[in-house]
């Protein structure tokens, strides 16, 4: 396990190293890509693991699905990862039971080794009729409802969110899956305003096209949910295979000068041979920087980025700044068994 962790760290640093140059990225930020996991309790990171659109893992390649999860918990804790996101597309065909057997058994090893992470339906995970049946039978509110950071369900699952402390700032991870109409909405501004000191990261299915713009119900989500609430800093979304991010500054206090950055990302692999060859984000979060580096990695094929950074640069490796105007963080953190919204 030892030679295994590190071969993953030198091979890290190499390829960092060798083409650091080519990169869009600073020589200093480039240099904190490479001491970020140094043993100093004060700049050690927090890393959240992000996977989408595993529907061909559940109906073709399970092994591959296997080895990101089993990735992720043997390097839970070098790396420090403490969260993990999926938004959607759990399965490929929601009438076909064994993919939801396949799949619920994979993400099960999250449960049993207290993994916290959360989940939404994508449209492949709905049903012809009952839409929400199979669903709502292997992910739903009774499968997370005991876990400490689970913070509410909507109608069984289709929405909730999860609250949890990365470093020394509150987190707030909201997720609402396919069909968001005015109710949606409604709620999921309720749970942003009864939480405005914890950093928000929202997740849906979809959001962004390829093209980086949003999509018709992207936009009318940036307009009604992510301008209006000021503690909103990220958008992960998936549904189109392709990686996209772009920055929305947003003024807040209606003066003319922006206040806020909202990062709104894409990254969808399930286009590549064998439904993905098992490639998902990592989001390593610096607390004193207020800095996350968003890079991709296979464990599968072994492989740093499906989109090489010197031939598109940004693509699959970036920064983002949490720093500057936003929610003001309280030295104490909301009781995060406190479940119900009022």
């Amino acid at each position: 396990m030892k030679t295994e962790a590190y071969k993953f760290i030198i091979v890290t640093i190499i390829f960092i190293l060798l083409t650091g140059a080519q990169h869009v990225i600073s020589n200093k930020q480039i240099g904190m890509a490479v001491t970020a996991f140094h043993h100093s309790e004060k700049s050690h990171p927090v890393t959240i693991a992000w996977l989408s659109d595993t529907q061909y893992y559940s109906e073709k390649y399970p092994h591959i699905f296997q080895e990101q999860i089993r990735w992720i918990l043997h390097y839970r804790k070098m790396w420090n990862i403490q969260y993990v996101v999926h938004t959607g597309d759990i399965v490929n065909k929601a009438e076909d039971d064994m993919q939801w057997i396949q799949a619920s058994r994979i993400l099960r090893s999250f449960d049993e080794s207290h993994m916290p992470y959360g989940v939404l339906a994508g449209n492949h995970d709905l049903r012809k009729k009952n839409r929400y049946q199979s669903y709502s039978l292997f992910f739903g509110e009774n499968r997370f409802k005991d876990k400490h950071y689970y913070g509410s369900s909507y109608k069984n699952n289709r929405g909730h969110f999860d609250l949890l402390k990365l470093g020394d700032k509150p987190f707030l991870f909201l997720y609402m899956s396919w069909d968001i109409g005015k109710e949606e909405i409604k709620w999921m501004n309720q749970v942003l305003k009864k939480f405005p000191n914890h950093i928000a990261i929202l997740a849906f299915h979809k959001y962004l096209h390829k093209n980086g713009k949003r999509t018709f119900v992207g936009q009318r989500l940036f307009h009604d949910v992510v301008k209006m609430n000021p503690n909103v800093k990220i958008v992960l979304s998936g549904h189109y295979d392709d990686s996209e991010y772009r920055i929305s500054r947003v003024d807040d206090n209606q003066d003319g000068k922006p206040d806020r950055k909202v990062y709104e990302i894409l990254a969808d692999y399930q286009g590549a041979p064998e439904g993905g060859q098992g490639f998902f984000r990592l989001f390593h979060y610096y607390p004193e920087r207020d800095k996350m580096y968003v890079r991709t990695y296979s464990p599968y094929t072994e492989q740093f980025y499906y989109y090489s950074p010197s031939k598109y640069p940004g693509k699959d490796e970036f920064w983002i700044d949490l720093a500057g105007p936003g929610p003001t963080f309280n030295s104490s953190i909301t009781n995060i068994k406190n479940k119900a919204l009022q």
